[in-house]
């Protein structure tokens, strides 16, 4: 019965990624008008030609300061079941390309603008 409300305040959070990010060396997540997403995840890619840090420091760099980030979409062809097959690092560039550069910042209902301010503080930090 509150998934709308759940729904609309993780929109409301969004917005404010959005322009608080703006700014950054990411890109922020493509939202089509033509769509109304639940926004399970804001997972933002890193703009590698400029942050010279690798994904797995960025990663940790983030965990360190207690800021919930994650990693998503490890494409498949790299997983030791379809290396058995055949399948090697390289058949499919832009799901790699992809998966070093994506991270998943902490979005949920209940998230506070004090939280989510940390979180933006933080990756400012670590970015540079």
């Amino acid at each position: 019965q509150r998934i709308d409300l759940f729904i609309k305040n993780r929109h409301k959070l969004r917005q404010r990624y959005d322009q608080q990010l703006s700014q950054l060396p990411i890109i922020i997540p493509f939202q089509s008008k033509d769509n109304y997403s639940a926004l399970h995840l804001y997972p933002i890619q890193v703009k590698h030609d400029i942050v010279r840090k690798s994904h797995k420091q960025l990663f940790s760099d983030m965990r360190l300061h207690n800021i919930g980030v994650n990693l998503h979409y490890i494409p498949i062809h790299t997983q030791p079941y379809y290396q058995q097959m055949g399948f090697k690092q390289g058949d499919f560039p832009n799901a790699e390309r992809y998966y070093s550069s994506a991270m998943s910042l902490p979005l949920f209902n209940k998230m506070t603008h004090e939280q989510q301010n940390k979180v933006i503080s933080i990756l400012s930090r670590v970015l540079r």
